[in-house]
C-alpha cells in the first residue's frame, strides 16, 4: 500500500513597510499579553476568567499571540511541511514562533476552548497594493451573531530590511468582511461572507466591480452544509466553485492542484479501505463455506451427523455482499489490478458455492 503525506502550504514571509503599521492604537494591549500559561488550557482559562464577552476575549487572544509569537524565518523558507494542523498548533505554542498555520492554528484551538465559532480560512493576499499569491492562512470568529475575521500573522509585526520586527497591529482584529476584502482573497468564495462575493479576478485586476451576483442567497445555510460535510466533500465543493470561475491566475490553479491532489489521495484511501472491507467479508465467507464442508464430510461418514446447511446460506450471502461492495466502489489506476484479481477469486469462489446446492 502506498503511504500519502498531506502537505500543508507555508506562507513566505510577507513585507510590510514599518510606515504601512497601522499606529492606531483603538484596540490597545492589555496586560493579558504578559501572561505566562504553561498550556494552551491555562491560557483559555484565565482569558475566560478575565473577560467576560466574546469580542473581549477574541481580542485578548489576538493581542496574547501577537506579542507572544514570533514569525518563524527559517520555516517561512521551507516548501513544503507534512504535519497535521493540531501539531502545528501545538509545536507553535511550545516553540512560541510560527507562519500562518501556526497563528491562525493557536488562536482557532483558544477559540473553541472558549466555545467561540472559528474556521480557518486559505487564501492569498494583496500587501502595499500588490498581490502575493503565496498561500496564506488567517481566521473566521463568529462574534456576537456575525462572521469577522482576524489574521494574527499580519497583527504581529513585519518586515524590515529583511529581518522580521514584532510589532502589534491592531489592523486585522475583528474585520468586517466588506474590508478584509480588500487585502486577504480566501480560495473559496464562501469564506468572504458576502452574499455578492468577488471573483479571483476582481481581486487580481483591482475591478471590484466584478461580483458572483447573488452567489448565495442563503450564506448561513451553505456554511452550515459545508461545516457539515467530509473534508472530501469539502474539497470537492470548494474546488467545483473554483472550477466555475475559469480563471487561471497562479494562487488560483496552485489551490485547484492541491484540492485535486487532496481528492485523489482521499479516492485511493477510500478504496484501499473498501478493498480491505471486502477481502475480509470474502475470507468470512470461506470460513463459513469450510464450515459447511466439515459438516458434510462428517455426513457423508456418518448419517447422524447434519449438514449445516446455514453456513452455505451464510456464504452465500456474504459473496453475494461482496460482489454489490466491488461493483459499486470506485478505483484509481493503482488499485485496478487488485480489484480485477478480487472480482476473479470471487467469481471462482461463487461457482463453487454455487455448485454445492
Amino acid at each position: 500500500m502506498h503511504h500519502f503525506k498531506a502537505y500543508i502550504f507555508i506562507l513566505l514571509l510577507f513585507l510590510i513597510d514599518k510606515g504601512a503599521i497601522s499606529q492606531s492604537n483603538t484596540k490597545s494591549p492589555d496586560v493579558i499579553t504578559r501572561f505566562k500559561p504553561g498550556s494552551i488550557q491555562e491560557l483559555a482559562n484565565e482569558i475566560k476568567k478575565k473577560y467576560t464577552k466574546d469580542d473581549q476575549r477574541i481580542t485578548a487572544v489576538y493581542q496574547w499571540i501577537t506579542h507572544n509569537i514570533r514569525y518563524d524565518l527559517k520555516q517561512a523558507n521551507t516548501t513544503e511541511l507534512s504535519m497535521s494542523q493540531q501539531t502545528i498548533t501545538e509545536k507553535t505554542f511550545r516553540l512560541q514562533k510560527a507562519v500562518c498555520e501556526g497563528y491562525a492554528g493557536l488562536m482557532d484551538s483558544i477559540s473553541e476552548l472558549l466555545n467561540i465559532p472559528s474556521q480557518l480560512v486559505s487564501g492569498y493576499t494583496r500587501i502595499l497594493g500588490e498581490i502575493d499569491p503565496t498561500p496564506h492562512v488567517w481566521i473566521a470568529s463568529y462574534v456576537n451573531g456575525n462572521w469577522l475575521l482576524s489574521d494574527p500573522t499580519f497583527g504581529a509585526g513585519a518586515m524590515i530590511n529583511n529581518r522580521f520586527v514584532q510589532e502589534y497591529n491592531p489592523e486585522f482584529l475583528l474585520v468586517n468582511p466588506g474590508k478584509m476584502i480588500q487585502t486577504h482573497m480566501p480560495y473559496d468564495p464562501l469564506w468572504q461572507f458576502l452574499p455578492s462575493p468577488y471573483t479571483h479576478e476582481a481581486f487580481v485586476s483591482k475591478k471590484m466591480n466584478i461580483t458572483l451576483k447573488h452567489y448565495f442567497k442563503h450564506h448561513a445555510d451553505s456554511l452550515k452544509s459545508f461545516l457539515e460535510a467530509d473534508p472530501a466533500k469539502q474539497n470537492q465543493l470548494e474546488l467545483d466553485r473554483l472550477q466555475a470561475q475559469k480563471y487561471d491566475y497562479t494562487a488560483v490553479v496552485q489551490r485547484m492542484n492541491f484540492l485535486q491532489q487532496s481528492l485523489n489521495i482521499s479516492q485511493y484511501n477510500d478504496a484501499v479501505r473498501l478493498l480491505n472491507f471486502i477481502s475480509d467479508k470474502f475470507n468470512n465467507a470461506v470460513g463459513a463455506y469450510n464450515s459447511y464442508a466439515e459438516s458434510f464430510n462428517k455426513n457423508q461418514r456418518s448419517a447422524s451427523n447434519p449438514i449445516n446447511l446455514s453456513d452455505l446460506s451464510k456464504a452465500e450471502k456474504l459473496l453475494e455482499e461482496c460482489s454489490e461492495l466491488l461493483y459499486t466502489g470506485k478505483y484509481p489506476p493503482q488499485l485496478m489490478e487488485q480489484a480485477k484479481s478480487i472480482q476473479e477469486s470471487l467469481t471462482e469462489f461463487q461457482l463453487k458455492v454455487k455448485s454445492a446446492r
